[in-house]
């Protein structure tokens, strides 16, 4: 079997996870470095779906990095003869099929059934949360966050606009309602407000509405949302402005930072790391942290490299 590890590049289906194509050198690796191993069974090429399945969930760099910082990546092709095909055999696996996603644990055993029959990155997220809880594993608060963005990317999050005395100052308070995903500074008909985006499964429009007029917040039902020139106003202040973040991200680190919190669990190994690097202010815009995270993750990848392989 090929032993290479950048047939992504080649592979629209496999989208940007640098895959081992060989299993049982995976398995060795994944003994070696004390990690499970992450096999993706996937049609290549393959159909609409197997291509939407790369490009559309194997694409986000927080869905990347956690499959190559946590497990060791393997693809099996499911529709080539040989040693793929003996794969298929051992797993049990149909050939020519769609996009399936199994973990295998450190002890040989799989900690839950296949991925299978979904193939949405809120799908793959969720699953991929319940392995490593299975695993007894600690969930990166980055990938966590990332289950509300892929909420709020779905249209499976609900929006709200209150007034406020203060919009920056609102920002950070109704941002830590533990239902809030993403808050933004604005204006309606000339007076401060905050647009908030949540998860209507963790509390209803009433109740947030109650929450914020505890606040003493007012819900506005009608009027056009005006985006202040200053969203995320106390983010702005700190050299994390020039990271790629998700707008969950940008809303969480919105409130650590003026309450003196931590945000090292908030970024991705990859992001702390571009923080800590003094190249970083030159590399990025202001603006950064506001951009489309999969557009600009590329962008500061071109300039500084990524972890390990710095200048590349």
């Amino acid at each position: 079997m090929h032993q290479n590890s950048v047939s992504f590049r080649e592979h629209r289906e496999l989208g940007d996870v640098a895959w081992l194509r060989d299993h049982d050198r995976a398995l060795a690796l994944a003994a070696k470095q004390n990690k499970p191993v992450l096999l993706l069974f996937q049609e290549v090429p393959g159909c609409s779906t197997c291509v939407g399945f790369g490009q559309d969930v194997l694409t986000h760099p927080l869905m990347v990095e956690l499959i190559t910082d946590r497990f060791v990546p393997v693809a099996i092709f499911n529709n080539h003869a040989g040693a793929d095909a003996e794969v298929l055999r051992r797993y049990d696996e149909p050939s020519w099929n769609n996009p399936v996603v199994r973990v295998i644990g450190r002890d040989g055993a799989e900690p839950l059934p296949r991925f299978a029959d979904r193939y949405d990155a809120l799908g793959l997220q969720q699953w991929m949360v319940a392995v490593l809880e299975k695993l007894g594993e600690e969930i990166p608060g980055y990938f966590r966050l990332l289950g509300r963005d892929l909420l709020l990317e779905n249209g499976l999050s609900k929006c709200a606009t209150y007034t406020t005395p203060c919009f920056w100052s609102g920002e950070t308070s109704l941002a830590q309602h533990p239902a809030i995903i993403t808050t933004d500074a604005g204006w309606v008909d000339g007076e401060e407000a905050v647009r908030v985006h949540f998860d209507p499964r963790q509390v209803s429009h009433v109740d947030l509405d109650g929450y914020a007029r505890g606040e003493l917040f007012e819900p506005i039902e009608h009027g056009g949302f005006g985006l202040d020139r200053e969203p995320q106003f106390y983010l702005r202040k700190t050299p994390a402005r020039h990271l790629p973040l998700t707008p969950a991200q940008r809303t969480r680190i919105n409130v650590a930072v003026p309450y003196r919190a931590s945000i090292v669990e908030l970024l991705s190994p990859q992001q702390s790391a571009w923080l800590a690097d003094p190249r970083l202010t030159q590399s990025s815009g202001d603006e950064t942290y506001r951009a489309d995270i999969r557009e600009s993750w590329k962008a500061l990848t071109a300039q500084l490299g990524l972890i390990g392989n710095k200048g590349t």
